[in-house]
């Protein structure tokens, strides 16, 4: 086999490890930018099972947001083939400080998940570890040949892209932190029947008790006719007490329209209760659920869900609960008190603030090096053209 052919068949090795490095980093960085909540509690898992102590819940957000861009940023690069030598060693590196993480959590088990892919994909300890070994080798084949890259953009944009990704995805996570994860992947979406047997199945942890008489009335609550507002509060002693009027506001009209309303809490202990009661001035009732299962229904504490007939309509976070200004009549006859299905016009959204102005970048970055192109192109053949001349006048003189 002759180089030239070798060489080609390690350019084709080398670009589909890139690729694929691509696609992981870029999936695995999104994932973290839609849900930073679910990667702050999995970081606190991290932290808790190695005992390094307390560490500020705004700390492990900054965290969670930085390993987002980090990881999306890198993906980005790879995918273009920017900045090849610098970033297939940053690739190799984060790769292999993975590897070796995975290695450890296989072994030991101190967290059930890593967490890699958030509730979109979850993979065994033993899975995730073998993902690593595959992509710590694409990563050393990768770094090895990345001379060989397939670049997708020129020089000269190299850097907008570079921004324009860094940028939205710290936007994004912004947004999905204040507002809830813009795509939802957990069993509990918007639009999601809680009677269907698919999603009792799906949500078999979710329960509701009655903290005084210990029945379960999970069903009765879900099959409850009309409207039925949820309002979780997984830990009494760490939720937002800057949105309790609101929160106040709506218990009372509930109340006043004959709505259900249900605290779903974790906290069973009667201190911690008084010590919400003390603090928000709360006349609604506490019901038992498990914590972990509430900080899957919503990211938010507290967050609030609104049931019609055992779907959920709205997902509010605690920055974003309805004031009294949109609760004007009752629910049947205000727009939030209709179901609609908002996934579809998400994924839209999506494609046009990310991908249409990216493509935009990209198309422009295309035209420019089409007219280099041809610049050069006219150039050489213009010089081509004067030497004929040249030689033809030559050939005459002779």
């Amino acid at each position: 086999m002759d180089k030239r052919t070798k060489r080609n068949i390690w350019k084709v090795v080398a670009n589909i490890c890139r690729f694929l490095l691509a696609a992981v980093f870029i999936l695995s960085g999104f994932i973290k930018a839609n849900d930073p909540d679910g990667m702050v509690l999995k970081l606190h898992e991290y932290v808790v099972a190695s005992g390094v102590g307390y560490i500020p819940y705004l700390t492990l957000v900054i965290i969670a947001i930085i390993l987002a861009i980090v990881e999306f940023s890198i993906g980005v690069h790879l995918l273009f083939g920017m900045s090849h030598v610098i970033i297939s060693k940053i690739a190799l590196v984060f790769m292999l400080v993975m590897t070796l993480l995975t290695a450890y959590i296989w072994a030991f088990n101190p967290v059930p998940d890593c967490g890699c892919f958030g509730e979109v994909i979850i993979l065994s300890n033993g899975m995730t570890f073998a993902k690593n070994i595959l992509l710590l080798a694409a990563a050393v084949v990768n770094y090895k040949f990345c001379n060989l890259y397939i670049k997708l953009v020129g020089h000269n944009t190299r850097w907008l892209i570079t921004l324009f990704c860094m940028v939205y995805i710290f936007l994004y996570s912004i947004v999905c932190f204040y507002a809830l994860p813009w795509m939802d992947f957990s069993p509990y979406k918007m639009g999601t029947d809680l009677r269907s047997s698919e999603s009792r199945k799906a949500t078999s942890a979710f329960y509701i008790a009655d903290m005084e008489s210990g029945e379960d009335i999970t069903d009765e609550v879900i099959n409850r006719d009309g409207y039925t507002f949820l309002l979780t509060i997984p830990n009494l002693r760490y939720a937002d007490e800057g949105c309790v009027d609101l929160v106040n506001e709506i218990f009372e009209y509930s109340q006043n329209h004959g709505y259900g309303f249900y605290c779903l809490t974790a906290s069973i202990d009667p201190e911690t209760q008084e010590y919400w009661i003390d603090h928000t001035g709360a006349e609604y009732k506490f019901y038992e659920s498990d914590e972990s299962e509430l900080r899957t229904v919503i990211r938010s504490a507290p967050g609030l869900l609104l049931l019609k007939d055992g779907v959920i309509i709205r997902k509010w976070s605690n920055y974003m609960l309805p004031s009294e200004e949109r609760l004007t009549d009752r629910l049947e006859k205000l727009p939030i008190g209709e179901p609609h299905d908002i996934e579809g016009r998400k994924l839209i959204d999506l494609v046009m603030f990310f991908l249409l102005p990216l493509g935009l970048i990209i198309l422009i970055d295309r035209i420019g090096s089409g007219f280099s192109w041809y610049r050069h192109w006219r150039k050489k053949t213009r010089k081509l053209q004067l030497e004929n001349i040249k030689e033809q006048i030559s050939n005459q003189i002779k």
